[in-house]
């Protein structure tokens, strides 16, 4: 058994072999990885974890933007840092995480990316990503920005620190959360009709910015699953107009 190897059901999920019970009888979760101390350890993580692994980060990006740089320089670094993490987190949720794989390693790479989520939309432990997901990823945006800005790299990389915690944490409440009102009942909606009407459309998690900037943003009042069922029954309609 390798390190990296996945169990036989993410396969066959992958793969559309097998076809999960509905409604009550649907397991919330399944085991990802063969090796149990990587699936307990690093493919599964508590909502807590992102403000533990990089809070200090946002903290002593703050410090740097105040006490080393000139203190509006650095808080606009800061905040530009923020405003990347939504572009990276729209642009990895419409182009990456929801591509159309077309090989069989193609379509296990999604299902472990993105397709697991939309499988099992509640599981608590995967509703942040896991250290197995963001670790290598973080690494990656560090080094770039490292590059890239120099002396501003704490600035930039403490806003997108924080960003990304906004971000899982947003989407851990989306899911787990029951708001009344504002913009949480808002952006629960918005989320949830991304996984249950509006797959190509929706993506943003901590707000619809770069969906309305993107032509990917649908008010909550439409439906694109009803507009799709319209059509349907339209062309067939005319279809059987032409027949006649």
């Amino acid at each position: 058994m390798g390190l990296l190897d996945f169990t036989d059901e993410v396969h066959a999920l992958a793969n559309g072999t097998i076809d999960l019970p509905k409604g009550k009888n649907r397991p919330i979760r399944i085991q990802v990885y063969k090796n149990r101390f990587l699936e307990k350890w690093f493919a599964q993580a508590h909502p807590i974890t992102p403000g533990i692994w990089f809070g200090w980060i946002v903290v002593y990006g703050v410090y740097v933007a105040l006490t080393e740089l000139t203190w509006w320089h650095g808080l606009l670094a800061f905040a530009a840092g923020i405003t990347i993490t939504t572009l990276i987190e729209y642009f990895l949720h419409r182009f990456a995480f929801h591509f159309v794989p077309t090989s069989r390693a193609g379509r296990l790479n999604h299902f472990i990316m993105h397709g697991y989520h939309h499988e099992f939309p509640n599981d608590p432990m995967r509703l942040v990503l896991p250290p197995v997901g963001i670790w290598p990823i973080a690494v990656f945006v560090g080094v770039v920005y490292y590059l890239v800005f120099g002396t501003y790299f704490w600035a930039f990389y403490g806003g997108t620190a924080l960003g990304y915690i906004a971000y899982d944490w947003l989407h851990y409440y989306t899911h787990y959360f029951n708001p009344k009102a504002g913009p949480g009942k808002w952006l629960k909606r918005y989320h949830m009709m991304h996984h249950f009407d509006s797959p190509h459309h929706r993506f943003g998690i901590t707000s619809p910015i770069w969906d309305l900037v993107f032509g990917t943003y649908m008010p909550l009042n439409v439906s694109w699953r009803a507009r799709q069922k319209k059509r349907r029954a339209r062309d067939d309609g005319a279809e059987a107009g032409a027949a006649a």
